[in-house]
């Protein structure tokens, strides 16, 4: 008897296990779209996500998340590392953030920020990209319905972005970020990230190049900047856990909007797919429903929902 009622238990575990797993929404993926766009000499490539209730017809306009990768990496990371997919579902599930649109582009080794070895990347993700993705699909077109967040690299171009255009962000989460105070030499860099910032600021590097876009520079001439989010690893190989702080604490003495997580781990996946979550948290409490939405699809929604 007492086997039968373990595996009574057994069933019925499965069964509930199961169940939850079929109520929990089911975004849509695509992997592999491209686009071209004025300020890149070939197509980009980007990943997106729809929420669930995008296919039900249901809920539109959505808030849109720009989320970036980091150096060497690409549109991919996010979903095949970073677990978004399933973080996605499980909060929007849960009614903790709402249903919404994730577009996630690749940038190569660009940090964001429009060079002569990459392409004018910031150009094509700041302004080029989103004004495609509001003429195709049913987002928000006001500030209070579009976010950013990167990680590494991708952190340094989620709060660039949002510091040169504080009125089209109603929010920004750095995961990681790779931001630094402003330099006076090389001597204020470890060589691997001079490497890492070849081409971009200069080639060879220069620290005036450097400063004149870093993010330090931004902060001291917007007076309202999109509400901040930023965390970062305890154990960061990297040591970005300086930068991080100095940046927190520069926001905090110039009564700016911003958040700090400090967090168990080091510069690693395990850390960025669990901080997403808080990061989503965050973001999605800035964001505002848009009213009064006029919307005429260039291509039939079911494309993504068959």
């Amino acid at each position: 008897m007492k086997n039968v009622s373990f595996y009574r238990m057994l069933l019925l575990s499965f069964c509930l296990s199961w169940l939850v797993t079929e109520a929990m929404a089911q975004g849509r993926i695509d992997f592999n779209r491209t686009i071209a766009l004025d300020a890149l000499e070939t197509p980009l490539d980007y990943s997106i996500y729809l929420p669930e209730a995008y296919c039900k017809s249901e809920g539109a306009p959505y808030p849109v998340l720009y989320l970036l990768h980091g150096y060497g990496g690409g549109h991919h990371d996010w979903l095949k590392v970073g677990n978004i997919t399933n973080t996605l579902d499980r909060l929007i599930t849960d009614q903790v953030i709402p249903p919404l649109i994730v577009i996630m582009p690749a940038a190569a080794k660009s940090w964001y920020v429009n060079s002569p070895k990459y392409g004018n990347y910031e150009t094509a993700i700041l302004y080029e990209l989103p004004e495609a993705i509001e003429a195709e699909f049913p987002v928000q077109t006001n500030k209070g319905g579009r976010v950013v967040a990167g990680l590494s690299m991708g952190g340094y171009g989620a709060l660039r972005m949002a510091y040169l255009e504080p009125d089209r962000f109603a929010a920004v989460a750095a995961l990681s970020p790779a931001i630094f105070p402003n330099a006076s030499g090389h001597d204020d860099f470890r060589p691997i990230q001079i490497k890492l910032f070849s081409g971009v600021f200069g080639e060879p590097f220069v620290v005036e190049k450097f400063n004149q876009k870093n993010i330090f520079s931004l902060i001291e001439d917007i007076p309202n900047p999109p509400a901040t989010f930023l965390t970062v690893g305890d154990d960061d190989s990297f040591g970005l856990y300086d930068g991080t702080y100095a940046f927190y604490k520069l926001m905090r003495e110039q009564k700016k909007p911003v958040e700090l997580r400090v967090t168990d781990g080091n510069h690693s996946w395990k850390l960025w797919s669990r901080e997403i979550e808080t990061a989503l948290l965050f973001l999605s409490k800035q964001l505002e429903r848009q009213d009064n939405f006029s919307y005429i699809p260039e291509k039939p929604l079911d494309s993504f929902c068959l």
